[in-house]
């Protein structure tokens, strides 16, 4: 197993300015996010909750980023030094809603692993209430929207079979789109109502969306697996390596944007699991490198993440948005822009299969912007660009008519000043 140093890794001006910019409260975020704290992390802690602070920031930022819950078990430890009664009992209920949530998931979890393994289909969880237990030693530890599971592609429609037979319903309730989400998406989704809450079920059967080498990934995914139970109920599980290049390549295809990914690689780099050397030379295979050692950067940068001995330095992107700022929504303009996915790629070809998937595939927003009949399911090709056109060209005029707004107010501004400076030219010479 590879060494690991400390030292920061390469990155760009702005990243930098970004991280000197925090307030105490970024930092002390970033500080409880991590989990258990070495003595110094304790020192610090306890140091920054003695000065002022401003706990609606802090209670923000835990709960976009989603690391309430290692915040409240932090405090918990530190025996809430300097924090307000009302912070605490906040923390504590959005703690125990979570532990209440995390429990109903595990076992409706439980319940779909049961039901695939009864029907000899093979089946991985992913991310999800199993890493809460195998990173923390607490359900409740982690915030998990819903439930992610991993089959075979061979396996992938009866399996999507058997879970819908099983109570669960299509999200998009219609035949010419859930056939498309099959040839074009990474996920089926899937959801069920059942004990008060909506149970969102993804399978996945594709790891590296677009890759000319994804099939080769999911080969060796697949080999590496090994038994394990899971809440009672025999399964498949990642082996470490794989556990730590997906939660990578997760992370980096949503541009690093929530913490609790990061805590997520910071904590399995820090258990002692992974072979170094074997994790780096699949990523190299693979040719996932360059967003593997730009993930850990990022986490680096953020929480101090230990990097491998043999890891070269990341150059990040000049723009990025990651904590402290808000993550955005999915369906966000900048979101929609960013074609993020490419940074995983590395050849032009995929690159170039990816970006017509965006640009032409149709979506559910196509969709919900006209309706035709399955039999005409394929105009929904043609209506795709042109929506995304009219789109685009509506939010550029409307930027470059703020923009220009903004030009005009500061000239009047500016001109305003100078009358000032003028008059008062004036007054005193009189």
């Amino acid at each position: 197993m590879s060494e690991v140093m400390t030292s920061a890794p390469s990155s760009s001006a702005v990243v930098f300015s970004t991280i000197s910019s925090m307030g105490p409260e970024d930092e002390l975020c970033l500080v409880l996010a991590r989990g258990r704290l070495t003595s110094e992390g304790r020192a610090r802690a306890l140091e920054l909750l003695s000065t002022p602070l401003r706990w609606p920031v802090i209670m923000e930022r835990a709960r976009s980023h989603q690391i309430f819950p290692l915040v409240y078990r932090t405090l918990s430890d530190l025996g809430f030094s300097g924090v307000p009664e009302a912070i605490q009992s906040g923390l504590r209920n959005q703690y125990l809603a979570n532990a209440l949530r995390n429990q109903l998931l595990a076992e409706e979890l439980a319940r779909v692993l049961s039901l695939l393994g009864d029907a000899g289909i093979p089946v991985t969880p992913l991310k999800g209430v199993p890493l809460a237990l195998s990173l923390f030693g607490d359900l409740a530890a982690r915030v998990c929207g819903d439930i992610d599971i991993l089959v075979p592609p061979a396996d992938v429609v009866r399996a999507i079979d058997l879970i819908l037979a099983s109570g669960y319903r299509d999200e998009i309730s219609h035949p010419y789109f859930s056939k498309l989400a099959l040839r074009h998406g990474r996920h089926f989704s899937v959801v069920r109502e059942s004990r008060g809450i909506s149970f969102v079920l993804e399978v996945h059967w594709i790891l590296v969306q677009h890759s000319s080498k994804n099939a080769e990934a999911v080969r060796h995914l697949w080999a590496e697996t090994r038994p394990q139970t899971f809440f009672e109920v025999p399964a498949r599980s990642l082996s470490p390596e794989w556990e730590f290049l997906y939660l990578c390549m997760h992370a980096a295809d949503h541009d690093w944007q929530v913490l609790k990914w990061l805590v997520d690689i910071h904590q399995i780099v820090l258990s002692g699991t992974v072979n170094w050397r074997k994790a780096m030379e699949e990523a190299e295979r693979l040719e996932l490198g360059p967003a593997i050692r730009q993930t850990l950067a990022v986490s680096s940068l953020l929480l101090g993440t230990p990097l491998p001995a043999d890891c070269s330095p990341a150059h990040l992107p000049e723009r990025l948005h990651i904590f402290p700022q808000t993550p955005l929504l999915e369906d966000s303009p900048e979101a929609t822009l960013a074609f993020r996915h490419l940074r995983v790629l590395t050849r032009s070809l995929d690159k170039l299969g990816y970006f017509a998937t965006a640009v032409f595939a149709p979506k559910l927003t196509d969709l919900e912007f006209v309706r035709f009949p399955p039999s005409l399911g394929f105009l929904y090709y043609l209506v795709r660009p042109v929506r995304l056109a009219c789109k685009w060209i509506f939010r550029l005029s409307a930027h470059v008519f703020q923009n220009r707004l903004m030009n005009v107010g500061k000239q009047r501004e500016v001109a305003r000043e100078g009358e000032a400076v003028k008059e008062g030219q004036r007054s005193d010479s009189a």
